[in-house]
């Protein structure tokens, strides 16, 4: 009871001094970030050493560009109480900033006074010039004799010769520094852009009956950041196993890097919360909340946003200039920098005497950046001689959290495609009008018949060209298309243009049907890295890995020679479910050899995954046509034709394999027409397409020889030239 009322003393006390409290600093690194979908949460830590009474701690350097709302803040010293926190904005590097913009600025001023001379000396010059030659009567009515005219001349040579010379050393030098004063103009605005580099800091307050410390632990969602799964596979054929490194690419440009960090990626919204609300005391003002180990509070919201940046104008930084917002106003200092809190969603003026007025627009955003080229008023401009080559530059806005907006998409869930997947191009008939039929098609693929549709997948099912054209655009989650090789293993002949595979959102419609996604027991999906990872800030994609299984495999190969002379090694895994596989791209490796890349689709109505590993070059396959005859019936009133092919398949691996080989024969779809298989070769006849499907086992270095003899009768002579160079009958 005594420490209770010692503490309430304790706090008392603090409150009336809190704002004489010194502030210490102390930097903080982060730990672990945990990727979501769209966005990361970022967690920090830092540790603090701090005397009795209350202290104000700052943490600086960290992201702008994290979400305010959503900054939470704990320490784990249980005798030390935890009290305000706010989030702060700074511009970290001014003092650099205003160093290297007066060395620029000085030297701009340098070069235009160079300018100006050099404008002034060849004026002068090309006066000289023409009084030299427009003096053509120096003679008088009486005129010179030779000796006094040739004297003369020489004298206007010499004059001439030195200010031609005169002539090029300016025209050099005036083009030298033209150049230099181009190139230190760019300098600066680039300087603008780049220099000034706002960050957060977290401000805090904590109270403690006796020195003491603590560690901190800070978190954060930000914004501009995101993941997507790929996994390296390694063969290894005769243990029947196979090494799974889940990997995934990250991006992200929150503005601070991740250097050496824990990595956790999920596939769940951290906006989304699934427990049921619960109402809690409701104080004011609002309490602390405490546990024995920690104690955390969050950031409360703010619905102001700093705004900073540079006015200059065409000779350079404007100092003075006035920046207001409402009643809140402030000026430029010597280098054209100023900042200001404005409200979000806000007209900020920006006008200084002689120069035209400009409005902007702040956004709600943490912070906006806005550089600003002043244009001098027309009424006001003192018109020189020869500025032609000082440029006025065009008034430019830059906000460094600058959202990318994307309009609704018109016209179908082609249109999503064609701007969306790499690719694809849309194709609109009934001379554009958006509430006509549209079709997508894949770039690089082309029929004579005009059909060259992609196969649609989605979810991991193939679907009409209705079902898909039937899908809201808002509701996709990833899309991808499938152009290579691998995807006809995977498909068939339906894959022939190409594979545009779609994942939609949880729920999503199309038509009066609801699609439950087929992945739904992976629609929470959480993965941590077994090791550490760097994530560098510059928006591009970098490699991470999390975790290695090893699993039992087995492998199978497959053939269809009439689409491709290849052989294609492919892997089931039994109870893939166990593993957590997310749809995507595999860097296959066997036996440690690089083999190329593919694709895997794991479907939850399957309990065994199906997948192509690529091409095996150490298994061979050929097919070559025999015998083709013709012949007509006694009273020529139609036409045979005979087919026989032959398939060789040679095992140059050491171990023996399964292979699978595919062929067709014609399938006859009117009476015109007549199909008789002579002989399958031991193939097994699938009568409806026609396929053959043979099911081999080679020992190492075994070959084996496959015949299948068909013929087609021609009843109606007039398909007989069309079939007749069909190359693949």
């Amino acid at each position: 009871m005594k420490r209770f009322i010692h503490l309430i003393l304790l706090l008392a006390f603090a409150a009336s001094y809190v704002n004489a409290a010194d502030t210490l600093t102390t930097q903080s690194k982060i730990d672990e970030v945990t990727i979501y979908k769209q966005g990361a949460m970022v967690e920090r830590t830092a540790h603090v050493k701090i005397p009795a009474g209350v202290s104000i701690i700052k943490i600086p350097m960290i992201s702008h560009k994290l979400d305010q709302k959503s900054v939470q803040v704990g320490i784990t010293n249980s005798d030390i109480t935890l009290g305000k926190v706010d989030v702060i904005m700074e511009v970290t590097n001014k003092d650099s900033f205003v160093k290297a913009n007066k060395k620029l600025v000085d030297r701009i001023s340098v070069v235009r006074d160079s300018i100006q001379i050099l404008t002034s000396l060849k004026s002068t010059l090309k006066n000289e010039k023409r009084i030299v030659i427009s003096n053509d009567n120096i003679g008088g009515k009486k005129g010179f004799s030779a000796e006094q005219l040739s004297g003369i001349a020489s004298f206007m040579r010499k004059d001439l010769n030195e200010i031609a010379d005169n002539t090029l050393k300016y025209d050099r030098l005036y083009d030298d520094l033209s150049r230099e004063y181009r190139i230190s103009r760019q300098q600066l605005q680039l300087l603008d852009e780049r220099a000034l580099k706002p960050k957060a800091a977290i401000l805090l307050s904590l109270t403690s009956p006796t020195s003491s410390e603590t560690n901190i632990t800070i978190s954060y969602i930000i914004k501009d950041a995101q993941w997507k799964p790929f996994y390296e596979l390694h063969v290894f054929e005769k243990t029947a196993t196979m090494n799974i490194n889940k990997k995934i690419f990250v991006s992200q440009k929150s503005q601070e890097d991740w250097n050496e960090i824990k990595m956790t990626v999920t596939k769940s919204n951290p906006t989304k919360n699934n427990k049921k609300p619960e109402l809690t005391r409701y104080t004011l003002p609002h309490q602390i909340v405490t546990s024995k180990n920690t104690q955390t509070t969050k950031v409360s919201e703010n619905n102001m946003v700093k705004v900073f940046g540079v006015v200059r104008d065409e000779k350079g930084s404007l100092q003075g200039t006035h920046v207001s917002v409402g009643n809140i106003s402030t000026e430029t200092d010597a280098s054209g920098f100023y900042e200001i809190l404005a409200p979000a969603h806000s007209n900020i003026m920006f006008s200084h005497s002689g120069h035209t007025p400009i409005n902007r627009k702040t956004t709600n955003e943490n912070v906006n950046m806005i550089n600003i080229n002043l244009a001098e008023d027309a009424s006001s401009i003192y018109a020189e001689k020869n500025t032609e080559i000082l440029e006025v530059e065009d008034d430019r806005e830059y906000s460094s959290n600058t959202k990318n907006f994307e309009p609704g998409i018109k016209g179908g869930i082609d249109y999503a495609l064609k701007g969306r997947v790499s690719g694809v191009q849309s194709s609109e008939t009934f001379g554009g009008n958006p509430d006509a039929s549209s079709r997508a098609y894949i770039r690089g693929t082309s029929s004579l018949t005009g059909e060259n549709q992609p196969l649609y997948v989605i979810n991991g099912m193939p679907v009409s060209g209705d079902v898909f054209l039937s899908l809201d655009p808002n509701d996709i989650e990833s899309m991808e298309v499938l152009k290579d090789a691998s995807s006809s293993v995977i498909w068939g002949s339906r894959a022939t243009n190409g594979v545009v595979m779609i994942s939609t959102k949880k729920g999503a419609k199309t038509g009066s049907d609801l699609y439950n996604s087929v992945f739904s027991n992976l629609e929470d999906y959480t993965e941590t890295s077994a090791g550490l990872n760097s994530i560098p800030s510059d928006g591009a994609e970098h490699e991470a890995a999390l975790q290695q299984e090893e699993i039992s495999v087995h492998y199978t190969y497959y053939a269809a020679p009439k689409i491709t002379p290849n052989v294609y090694m492919l892997a089931e895994i039994p109870h893939w479910k166990d593993f957590q596989f997310l749809p995507g791209k595999l860097r296959v490796f066997s036996d440690n050899t690089y083999t190329g890349e593919s694709y895997w689709i794991p479907k939850d109505i399957e309990d065994t995954l199906h997948f192509s590993l690529g091409v095996d070059k150490n298994v061979g396959i050929e097919r070559q046509l025999q015998v083709t005859k013709q012949k007509k019936n006694l009273f020529n009133t139609r036409d045979k034709i005979k087919r026989e092919w032959l398939i060789t398949v040679k095992n140059n691996k050491e171990v023996t394999i399964d292979i699978t080989v595919e062929d067709q024969i014609p399938v006859a779809q009117s009476d015109a027409v007549k199909v008789n298989l002579i002989d399958n070769g031991g193939a097994t006849l699938n009568e409806s397409d026609g396929k053959l499907t043979w099911k081999l086992k080679l020992a190492p270095g075994e070959k084996k020889e496959i015949k299948f003899i068909y013929e087609v009768i021609i009843k109606d002579s007039s398909v007989y030239d069309s079939l007749i160079t069909d190359e693949n009958l």
